[in-house]
């Protein structure tokens, strides 16, 4: 891993969510490109001088710079790489785009929790970006502070399709001296065993255990898993799906973002 991006509102979540960025970025010995998506207000310009609005453009992308300037100095040693003023309309796409035409390893972005009032907006970016992005995000709460990842668990149906993801995953926990947990919860009552599931051969990789969580919800048998195991990280894999089923994907992966208190980290072909 070489390239983190790190797209940035100015905001105490994003301060917060940085340094985590920072301290992943040495644990793995990556550089941080830190980014703000700017546009400007609408503007009728019929009747506007001819070139105010490129005026208005570069005044704009001047004061981006410098507040990115001074986002980062507050953490002077970071290992920074550069530092982007991007103009654009349409922020996730914005994002997107850049991930994938500067072959990034990582984005790491900060999440507020669903009370605030700016989570439709916040959530809108957060889960666009990790449906779409080319690479693993990591969603960092507002909440969260760097702590070593001695423990990452991975959700999983124990799937072979599951297998890039998951090489990525061991590949990244390699270079954080991280163990590997794999979780999976189960809704239906009275299931506890893998082998309900798949043969431990039949799976490609080896983990550092496996449990199967009886619980209602999902989230509940995650939380519960987390809380147990004394996780440090989540990561998810999210399929290429029909629409409605990736809208369901998309949901529950805001919902996780939004909810937990731990870093999750997601993957998708």
């Amino acid at each position: 891993m070489k390239k983190i991006l790190f797209p940035t509102d100015f905001s105490e979540t994003a301060a917060n969510a940085f340094r985590y960025a920072i301290e992943l970025a040495k644990a793995v010995d990556a550089k941080i490109d830190v980014l703000n998506v700017y546009n400007l207000p609408v503007i009728d310009a019929t009747n506007l001088p001819a070139g105010y609005v490129e005026q208005m453009l570069e005044e704009k992308r001047v004061l981006v710079q410098g507040k990115l300037e001074t986002f980062a100095a507050a953490e002077p040693d970071a290992p920074l790489g550069e530092l982007i003023p991007l103009y654009g309309i349409f922020i996730p796409e914005e994002i997107r785009d850049l991930v994938k035409e500067g072959h990034y390893d990582m984005v790491v972005m900060g999440t507020r929790g669903e009370h605030n009032p700016l989570e439709k907006t916040l959530g809108s970016i957060t889960t666009y970006t990790m449906m779409n992005a080319a690479c693993p995000v990591l969603a960092v709460p507002e909440d969260a502070a760097w702590q070593d990842i001695d423990y990452t668990a991975f959700a999983t149906d124990f799937l072979p399709h599951e297998q890039q993801a998951v090489a990525q995953l061991m590949e990244f926990a390699k270079k954080v001296s991280s163990e590997v947990y794999f979780v999976h919860v189960e809704t239906k009552p009275n299931i506890g065993t893998m082998q309900d599931y798949v043969t431990l051969a039949d799976y490609p990789y080896k983990f550092t255990d496996f449990a199967i969580v009886n619980s209602p919800t999902v989230m509940e048998g995650l939380d519960s898993f987390i809380k147990e195991k004394h996780i440090d990280l989540l990561a998810l894999y999210i399929p290429k799906r029909r629409l409605w089923e990736r809208l369901f994907h998309s949901s529950f992966t805001k919902k996780m973002a939004f909810h937990s208190k731990t870093p999750l980290l997601v993957f998708h072909e």
